[in-house]
């Protein structure tokens, strides 16, 4: 069934085994997708499941998450999936452009507490 799971785009082993934790406490499906190039396979083949929300990085190995976020607006299926970015980029322009392409929430990593991120997460569940 569609939507009963929230995506991490994150390449960081240390941050997602903590998001991991976080989503199985409060007995949430999670799916990881490593970097930007495997992201961009599944989004263009169809073939992953559309999720509840997604939590994605912008620095990415491969494709940076501004290209998948494009992609994903751009994809019928996808354009509306909210979406909350968790990144070192911090200039305006970067958040600007997050805004123009319905990010619901952004986050510069430094200064977050995952619980923040999960429980915006969680009103999309």
């Amino acid at each position: 069934m569609e939507g009963k799971y929230v995506l991490l785009i994150e390449d960081d082993p240390a941050l997602q085994k903590a998001y991991t934790l976080m989503f199985e406490i409060r007995n949430i499906p999670l799916r990881i997708v490593g970097d930007g190039k495997e992201m961009m396979q599944l989004l263009k083949k169809g073939e992953l499941e559309i999720p509840a929300a997604v939590i994605m990085d912008l620095l990415l190995p491969y494709v940076s998450g501004f290209e998948i976020l494009e992609e994903m607006r751009q994809t019928e299926k996808w354009k509306d999936v909210p979406t909350i970015i968790v990144s070192n980029v911090k200039e305006e322009e970067g958040l600007q452009k997050a805004e123009r392409l319905g990010v619901k929430k952004y986050f510069i990593k430094t200064g977050l507490k995952l619980d923040d991120a999960i429980d915006i997460i969680m009103g999309y569940l």
